[in-house]
C-alpha cells in the first residue's frame, strides 16, 4: 500500500504542474460545492442523499427580476443578510441584465452563486402570464432499478423475507403555481407486494402543493416537511449541524416543503397551510401517519409501550416487518412570523400524540428521555440586521419545562473577511422529536458549546474557511458513562488558479471522550479515554476541455488515544481516488469513471466519501480495512424526452479476491418535452 500512496503523490505532483501549463476555455462540468460540504456531516453509511433534500427547486428556474424574498428563502441556500442585500441591490439598480451581476451584490461570493446558479435565470416577464397548465411546467417520470446483490457475502441477507432487487418510481409535476408528486420504493429484502396496498412498493408517498400571491401563500396536501426557526424543536430537511460556510450557519428555509425524498420517517402526512397579510405570516399544519416502532416492556416505568423507532425505512426481516405501522402519530403545530424592516420574530409550537406511550429504560443516560403518549415543544426566535451585523436567537422549551437556547451573530469585518459566532445551551432534560440544530450530538440536548467561524477571501483565487467548536456534555451519553467534553477544529483553503481548475486542502481534527473496551475498564462503569481524530485531504478538479474533466483526491485519517494505552491501539487510514468525467456528443452523452483505493487499520480510522449516483444524488460510502472500488456511470441524453442512466460499481476487499458488482439503471421520461417548442429564449 505504501507503493500505491507514492503513486498517488507522484500523480498529484504531475497534476499540479499540468494545471499551470494547460488551459481550458469551457468546463466539462462544474463540481457541486455541496458535495464537498456534505462530507463534513455524519450521515448514515451507504445513505443516499437525494439532491432534492437540499433544494426543492432543482427542476425549476426563477427569474431574477421577479423572484421575491420568500422564494429566495425557500431555496435554502442563502442567509438573511444575503437576501436583504439582493433585494436592496435590485431596488437600487433596477432589473438584472445578466446573471453575472450577482457578483456585485455584497456577501454574494462565488460559492453562493455556484449553489443557486442552476435555479435562477433571466426571462421575459410575459413568460409568467401563462396558465397553470402551461407547457413550461416540468413533468417527469423517473424509474430506477437495481438487480439482486445476493452474491455479496452478508450474513444478514439470509434473514430477508423478500428478494434483493431494488426499484423506485418518482413522478414530479411542477409549475409556477402547482406541484404534484408520487414516490414509490421497494428496498432490497422487502416484499414486492405491500400487504396493505397490494402495490409493488413498500413505501408510498404523494403530495399536492398550490402556491399563491394573496392571502394564501401555500397549501400542501399529502406528505410534507416542517422547518421551524433554527431547528431546536423541528427541522426535517437537510441541514448542516456544523459548517464553516457562513451562508449555511444560520438556517433559512420555508416553513413547509413538499416531501420529495424516500426517507420513510422524517416527514408529516396531512395538510399544511401558510397565510400572509402584509408583514404577518401564519403557518399551520395537521398530520396523521403510522410509524415503524419496536414495542416492549420497561421495568423502570413498569409499563409496555414504544422502546424505539425504526428510522431506517427497511422492512426486510420478520422483526422489521412486525414493527411497520405499529404506532400511530398525530401531530399539529405551526409558526407565527412578523417582519418589519430589518427585524423578524416568530413563535413556534408543536403538539404530538402517540397511540402507545413511549417508555424509558433503566439506562442512566436515558433518564430524561420522552415518556408518555403526549409531547409538546414551543420556541421563540428573533433576528435583527444592523449595518454589517446580523443577530439571531431561538429559545425553546418542552412539556416538562426544560430549556434549550442558542444565540448567534454574523459580522462582515471588511469586504474580504466575514465571521460567525453561535453559543448554545441545551439542558440535559430538554427533549424534542424531529429537531436538528447546531450541535456535536445528534439531537440538541445535554450540551453546551461555543462555535466560531471565519471566511476570508485572501485574493480572487484564494479563499479560507475555518471553524472552531468547544463543547461540553453535563450528563451521561450513549456509551459514555460520565460527563465529558471536547473540541473540534476545521480549516479549508480553496485555490482557483483559473476558471477550469479548483484545488482545496482540508484539515479537520476532533478530540473527545470515548468508551474503551471492557478489558480496560477498572470500575463498574465503562472507562472513557480522550480520543483524537485527525483528517487531512487534498482534492483537485480540472476541466481540460469542454468534453473532459478529471478529479483527484487523497485523504488520510489518524486516531490516537491520549492516555497510557499502548500505542499499538492507534490507527491510521488512507483513501485516494482518480475520477474522470467526459461529455462527448455536445453533452448529449455523459460519463464518469472512478478508481478508488482505501487502506485503514480498522473501524476507528474509517474514511467517508460521497460517490455520485443516478439522478444527481450522492451515496455516502464508509471505507474501512482495505480494498479497491471501481465506479462507472453513463448518461444518454441524446433523445429530447428520454434520459437513460446506467451505473456499475465493483468493490474488492483485500481479504477476498472476488469483486462484488452492483448495477443500476434509471430511465427518466420528460413529458413536458413532448409539448410544442418553447417560444422564448433566456436573455
Amino acid at each position: 500500500m505504501r507503493f500505491i500512496v507514492i503513486l498517488f503523490i507522484s500523480f498529484f505532483c504531475f497534476a499540479e504542474s499540468f494545471i499551470f501549463i494547460s488551459s481550458a476555455q469551457q468546463h466539462a462540468g462544474e463540481a457541486d460545492p455541496l458535495s464537498s460540504w456534505l462530507e463534513t456531516e455524519d450521515f448514515l453509511s451507504d445513505e443516499e442523499i437525494d439532491s432534492s433534500l437540499y433544494s426543492v427547486h432543482h427542476t425549476k428556474k426563477y427569474d431574477l427580476n421577479t423572484i421575491n424574498q420568500y422564494q429566495l428563502d425557500s431555496l435554502g441556500a442563502l442567509s438573511t443578510k444575503q437576501i436583504e442585500h439582493f433585494m436592496a441591490y435590485r431596488k437600487t439598480f433596477g432589473p438584472f441584465l445578466d446573471v453575472y451581476e450577482l457578483q456585485a451584490i455584497p456577501l454574494w461570493d462565488l460559492f453562493t452563486i455556484s449553489r443557486i446558479r442552476k435555479w435562477v435565470t433571466i426571462v421575459p416577464l410575459e413568460w409568467y402570464k401563462l396558465s397553470l397548465w402551461a407547457p413550461v411546467a416540468q413533468s417527469i417520470l423517473t424509474i430506477r432499478w437495481r438487480p439482486s446483490v445476493l452474491q455479496q457475502a452478508d450474513n444478514s441477507i439470509a434473514s430477508w423475507r423478500g428478494d434483493a432487487h431494488y426499484w423506485r418510481a418518482l413522478y414530479r409535476y411542477s409549475s409556477s403555481l402547482l406541484k404534484f408528486g408520487i414516490t414509490a420504493e421497494k428496498d432490497p429484502g422487502e416484499y414486492w407486494l405491500n400487504q396493505r396496498t397490494k402495490l409493488p412498493a413498500d413505501f408510498l408517498s404523494a403530495h399536492v402543493a398550490v402556491s399563491g400571491k394573496g392571502l394564501m401563500r401555500q397549501l400542501i396536501i399529502g406528505d410534507f416537511n416542517v422547518n421551524l426557526a433554527q431547528g431546536l424543536i423541528q427541522w426535517q430537511t437537510m441541514n448542516f449541524r456544523k459548517t464553516a460556510q457562513l451562508s449555511l450557519l444560520k438556517k433559512n428555509s420555508s416553513i413547509f416543503q413538499v416531501h420529495r425524498s424516500v426517507n420513510e420517517f422524517n416527514f408529516h402526512r396531512g395538510l399544511a397551510l401558510q397565510l400572509q397579510v402584509k408583514n404577518h405570516s401564519l403557518g399551520l399544519f395537521a398530520s396523521y401517519k403510522t410509524l415503524s416502532a419496536n414495542l416492549g416492556y420497561s421495568s423502570a416505568s413498569d409499563q409496555s409501550g414504544i422502546t424505539s423507532f425504526n428510522m431506517s425505512g427497511y422492512h426486510r426481516t420478520a422483526a422489521e416487518i412486525k414493527s411497520k405501522g405499529a404506532v400511530a402519530q398525530i401531530a399539529g403545530g405551526g409558526r407565527y412570523n412578523f417582519k418589519q424592516g430589518m427585524f423578524t420574530g416568530g413563535i413556534n409550537f408543536l403538539l404530538y400524540h402517540f397511540s402507545l406511550p413511549l417508555i424509558v429504560t433503566a439506562r442512566p443516560y436515558d433518564q430524561f428521555a420522552i415518556a408518555g403518549k403526549k409531547w409538546i415543544n414551543a420556541s421563540v426566535d428573533l433576528g435583527y440586521t444592523y449595518k454589517n451585523f446580523h443577530l439571531f436567537t431561538e429559545q425553546a422549551t418542552d412539556r416538562n419545562g426544560s430549556l434549550a437556547g442558542l444565540a448567534g451573530m454574523l459580522l462582515s469585518l471588511s469586504k474580504t473577511i466575514d465571521v460567525g459566532f453561535v453559543g448554545r445551551f441545551y439542558s440535559s432534560s430538554f427533549q424534542s422529536i424531529y429537531s436538528s440544530a447546531i450541535s456535536e450530538g445528534t439531537m440538541p440536548n445535554n450540551e453546551r458549546g461555543v462555535f466560531f467561524s471565519v471566511n476570508a477571501n485572501l485574493s480572487g483565487k484564494v479563499q479560507v474557511q475555518a471553524f472552531s467548536d468547544y463543547f461540553f456534555f453535563p450528563w451521561l451519553r450513549y456509551l459514555i458513562d460520565q460527563p465529558s467534553g471536547g473540541h473540534e477544529q476545521f480549516i479549508q483553503v480553496n485555490y482557483q488558479p483559473d476558471k477550469g481548475s479548483t484545488i482545496y486542502f482540508r484539515f479537520r481534527q476532533e478530540q473527545k471522550m470515548q468508551t474503551t473496551s471492557d478489558e480496560l475498564a477498572a470500575s463498574p462503569l465503562a472507562a472513557a479515554l480522550l480520543i483524537n481524530r485527525a483528517h487531512f485531504r487534498m482534492h483537485v478538479d480540472r476541466a481540460v476541455s469542454k468534453t473532459f474533466k478529471w478529479s483527484l483526491r487523497m485523504e488520510t485519517s489518524r486516531v490516537k488515544r491520549l492516555s497510557a494505552v499502548p500505542q499499538s491501539m492507534d490507527e491510521f487510514g488512507f483513501l485516494g481516488f482518480i475520477q474522470l468525467g467526459f461529455r462527448p456528443m455536445s453533452g448529449k452523452l455523459k460519463g464518469l469513471f472512478r478508481f478508488l483505493l482505501f487502506d485503514t487499520d480498522g473501524y476507528q480510522s474509517r474514511i467517508y466519501a460521497f460517490s455520485p449516483t443516478l439522478g444527481g444524488g450522492y451515496q455516502l460510502g464508509q471505507y474501512k480495512n482495505s480494498g479497491k472500488e471501481l465506479l462507472l456511470t453513463i448518461e444518454n441524453d441524446a433523445f429530447r424526452a428520454i434520459t437513460v442512466l446506467c451505473s456499475a460499481t465493483g468493490v474488492q476487499e483485500a481479504s477476498s479476491r472476488a469483486i462484488f458488482w452492483h448495477y443500476s439503471v434509471q430511465i427518466a421520461l420528460k413529458f413536458h418535452e413532448l409539448a410544442p417548442s418553447k417560444i422564448y429564449k433566456p436573455i
